[in-house]
């Protein structure tokens, strides 16, 4: 059954849940493109078999890393596996680096299952800001292969069209605290390798919504749920909007929400809240509850 829903406050309880197992294999490599390529595995205490969920952290596209996934506990507490994982950086290797990044890993933490002990049919991408970019990007490019598809792709607060990031940011009256993103000198610009403003073809090229129209009529997608914070003041709500309206456009997708929170900012805000990951957590109980990937 699809679901659809926009929600502009944000009111969830989390539950009791048992204490979160320590169990963690670092610095696996899943590629030999870069020492980047490795990942973290998590596993929750006593939990047989748990369904993974994908950290990929942000950073502007050119710094961070896969040391503290968003909301581990409660992740764990859950009784879901949770891999984070680091992938190039701008400084080392431009777009689609990052996509073919994406790629290897999830090829790699599918391959593996076993090994680590989780479900290899229940695999979610969660990913903020710039980490939010690319697990709406791993969500929508590995639909076009069923053995590939996520069962859901979390997304915080991304950016999603370079070209259409100033005026959002601008229309929500929120004072800015970064540069035009359009400049050559942008973090958006350096994943490009080129400026934003004289180079739309590549822009598009790293464009979700865009990736989104290339997919035949009918392919199946995972769920997703974007989140947003009405003061951000780095990224504009409307960015998460578009992706939204791409989104709800397709017939073919079982469950999409957009949550806007009131008083979120760029992670901060009412992103602190326990109620923010646990609206996350409530979520991918419900999908994953479904069995496997969709």
């Amino acid at each position: 059954m699809k679901r659809f829903s926009y929600i502009s406050l944000l009111a969830v309880s989390l539950m009791a849940l048992p204490a979160a197992g320590t169990g963690a294999v670092r610095d696996i490599p899943y590629a030999s493109r870069s020492p980047r390529n490795a990942l973290d595995i998590h596993l929750p205490e006593g939990v047989k078999n748990p369904p993974l969920v994908v950290w990929i952290h942000g950073g502007a596209f050119r710094m961070g890393d896969k040391s503290n996934p968003e909301g581990l506990k409660a992740l764990l507490d859950a009784g879901f596996a949770v891999a984070s994982i680091n992938y190039r950086l701008s400084s080392e290797a431009v777009w689609p680096a990052q996509l073919d990044d994406l790629r290897d890993a999830f090829a790699f933490l599918r391959t593996h299952a076993a090994e680590y002990g989780y479900d290899a049919t229940r695999i979610a991408s969660f990913g903020a800001s710039a980490g939010g970019h690319l697990s709406a990007m791993a969500g929508i490019a590995l639909s076009s292969d069923p053995a590939n598809r996520l069962a859901a792709s979390v997304i915080w607060f991304p950016p999603i069209d370079f070209s259409t990031m100033d005026e959002d940011i601008e229309s929500t009256g929120v004072k800015r605290r970064t540069g035009r993103n359009d400049a050559a000198d942008s973090p958006e610009s350096a994943l490009l390798g080129a400026p934003v403003k004289d180079n739309p073809d590549l822009v598009r090229a790293a464009s979700p919504v865009a990736l989104l129209e290339k997919l035949p009529a009918g392919t199946r997608l995972p769920a997703f749920l974007i989140m947003h914070g009405a003061r951000d003041p780095f990224i504009g709500r409307g960015q998460s909007g578009r992706l939204f309206s791409a989104l709800l456009a397709r017939p073919e997708i079982r469950s999409l929400e957009y949550v806007l929170l009131p008083d979120g900012g760029h992670g901060s805000g009412d992103f602190q809240k326990p109620e923010a990951i646990g609206k996350v957590v409530s979520f991918l109980k419900d999908v994953f509850a479904t069995g496997s990937t969709p």
